[in-house]
């Protein structure tokens, strides 16, 4: 009797130890980083910020949009390092970090189909879902508005609005706050705007060689448009005060 207690005392405690060993391999692995989901399609790349602006100044992207390019160049140092064959381990590859849904859609492609095509042409699928969301209302409110909660509405907000969703960027217009939408990791799209602003080219030009860094949606040259008015013509025509 004492044997069979005995046997059944140990085969209790090795089937415990097991369980407990199985218990610290599933903890590690559920435990394992997000990044260590990461996936590397095709070759790495390190794209420069003034690299992706000139990129998204080719591209067919809106032409408001490009006259604040350089922040768009650095939203494509912040979504992904310049990395173009990046796969995040959740949802988005590449530049911009497409989300598999819109690379179908824009590039009619895989995600790895899509993070081994060119710069040029990731840039142009991202443009195109861009100028898409641009129609939305709560673009359409954030152009009109100027500032947002005490921030530019300049390219790289707009993008970040597109970016992290219509329906959420309108949930933010709505409430009037930066904080009024923030994604699962905290990141709300005045961050995302302000990380686009901070990681772009202090010197970034645009193809036509015009710093283009300081100016944005609504902004105009400070010189006058007339200060050496051209001299009247015999073609001129003269309107007089009773006429306008």
């Amino acid at each position: 009797m004492r044997t069979i207690l005995s046997d059944t005392l140990k085969m209790s405690f090795r089937m415990n130890r097991f369980i407990r060993a199985c218990l610290l391999v599933c903890t590690l692995f559920f435990a394992l980083p997000a990044s260590a989901q990461r996936t590397q399609f095709c070759e790495r790349t390190n794209y420069s910020a003034q690299e992706i602006t000139d990129a998204v100044n080719a591209s067919v992207l809106r032409d408001d949009l490009k006259s604040t390019s350089c922040t768009l160049g650095g939203l494509g140092r912040f979504e992904s390092g310049g990395n173009k064959g990046i796969f995040n381990g959740s949802c988005c590859t590449g530049i911009f970090q497409l989300n598999t849904a819109n690379v179908r859609r824009y590039a009619d492609t895989n995600r790895e189909g899509y993070a081994c095509m060119s710069l040029q042409e990731q840039v142009d699928a991202w443009a195109r879902l861009t100028n898409d969301g641009y129609n939305t209302p709560a673009v359409r409110r954030l152009m009109e508005m100027g500032t947002f909660d005490g921030q530019r509405v300049d390219a790289g907000f707009i993008a970040s609005c597109i970016q992290l969703g219509p329906g959420n960027c309108q949930q933010m217009v709505s409430s009037g706050r930066c904080s009024g939408f923030a994604d699962p990791n905290g990141t709300t799209i005045c961050d995302m705007a302000n990380a686009a602003r901070s990681n772009s080219d202090p010197n970034c030009r645009e193809g036509n060689n015009s710093q283009v860094c300081d100016m944005g949606p609504g902004d105009f040259p400070t010189t006058p448009v007339a200060a050496n008015p051209p001299a009247p013509s015999a073609n001129d025509i003269v309107v007089g005060p009773g006429q306008i």
